[in-house]
């Protein structure tokens, strides 16, 4: 099969490699649609080192091509999203609900940059028909999204601010709107902000020529958001977006900042205003599988997300493409693009 190879940053190859062989409880999927995630670019632009060489991808979706005789697993054919962890579901975090700290992670590569991967059977949610490959593939990163509002208090007709228009601030905006709030975006590219108000966005601040907080507290009677997510990996965004909340708010940030820093916090906004900072990393597999239905009943909506599809021969162009913000969400397809994913 072909596959991609991530050797170093910026040298991403196309290659020959041996087909999976599915052992008892594995699963060969045909990959027909994966997305590009900002943490592969991270290993792609070499501000996260990664070993080399490997196969990147993890927003998998495809169909079941090979299971090992005797296995209970989907049958060849099978139309499957594939979660990237296995969890155990029996140790001390998985035990308190934070099974996105699992212990006992059942690791795997999944390599979705190929034409075929492997993975554990048990980590296959089945698809409709209906559902296109494309769309399923967001389960992953939706997933991530519902992870984080878990730890988002938003009573309904609250403020809430989406720092940054990218793919998953367009995810937590929509996520946002459904559980009642009133969702101002902001970013610093004006065509991303066009995104934002059919989405649902009730305002949208370009920040690349105004005082974003104050554009906020001026939309908010002058108090803030009661909820601040980041999406975007920066120490100076992270700092401004501790302004930007309520009395009583809540920050998230929900990006990784590549490479680790530092933020300044003033300690007496944290305690003078009771606002509280939390994070978000990964998702259980509740959130993978709640994804799923929200992506399959049309409640979250990733059509105008996508700006990019890319056979696995440009892998490169989709790497760049989400590298340097051109567009939004690249896809690439290893086995070629269907009709059906054409017209997604």
């Amino acid at each position: 099969m072909r596959a991609a190879r991530l050797y170093g940053p910026g040298d991403i190859r196309v290659e020959d490699v041996p087909d999976p062989v599915p052992a008892p409880g594995w699963v060969v999927v045909r990959v027909e649609a994966c997305g590009v995630c900002p943490s592969d670019t991270r290993a792609y632009s070499g501000s996260r080192p990664a070993g080399a060489p490997w196969t990147p991808g993890h927003e998998v979706a495809g169909v079941v091509a090979a299971v090992a005789d005797g296995s209970s697993a989907p049958s060849r054919g099978a139309r499957v999203v594939a979660d990237w962890r296995s969890v155990c579901g029996l140790c001390f975090y998985c035990q308190q609900g934070d099974a996105n700290f699992c212990e006992r992670r059942r690791d795997f590569a999944i390599a979705g940059f190929a034409q075929l991967t492997l993975v554990p059977e048990e980590v296959l949610h089945p698809l409709r028909d209906e559902l296109s490959f494309t769309t399923a593939s967001f389960c992953e990163p939706l997933a991530c999204v519902l992870n984080a509002h878990r730890s988002l208090p938003i009573p309904l007709g609250s403020d809430v601010v989406v720092v940054g228009a990218g793919p998953i601030g367009l995810l937590h905006l929509q996520v946002a709107t459904h559980r009642g709030a009133r969702v101002i975006v902001t970013d610093v590219l004006p065509e991303r902000l066009d995104v934002a108000r059919p989405l649902g966005a009730a305002a949208t601040i370009d920040a690349s020529d105004c005082d974003a907080v104050a554009a906020i507290k001026d939309l908010t009677g002058g108090r803030g958001a009661k909820a601040v997510v980041v999406t975007v990996g920066s120490a100076a965004v992270a700092e401004t977006a501790m302004r930007m909340a309520c009395r009583g708010g809540t920050v998230s940030l929900f990006a990784g900042i590549h490479p680790p820093t530092t933020i300044d916090l003033d300690p007496n906004l944290v305690h003078y205003n009771q606002v509280s900072l939390t994070g978000s990393h990964d998702y259980n597999p509740g959130d993978f599988a709640t994804a799923l239905r929200l992506l399959d009943g049309g409640v979250v909506s990733v059509d105008t997300l996508v700006t990019g599809h890319y056979l696995l021969a440009d892998i490169k162009a989709a790497y760049e493409a989400t590298n340097s913000h051109q567009g939004l969400k690249s896809i690439v397809h290893p086995n070629g693009l269907s009709r059906t994913e054409e017209s997604a």
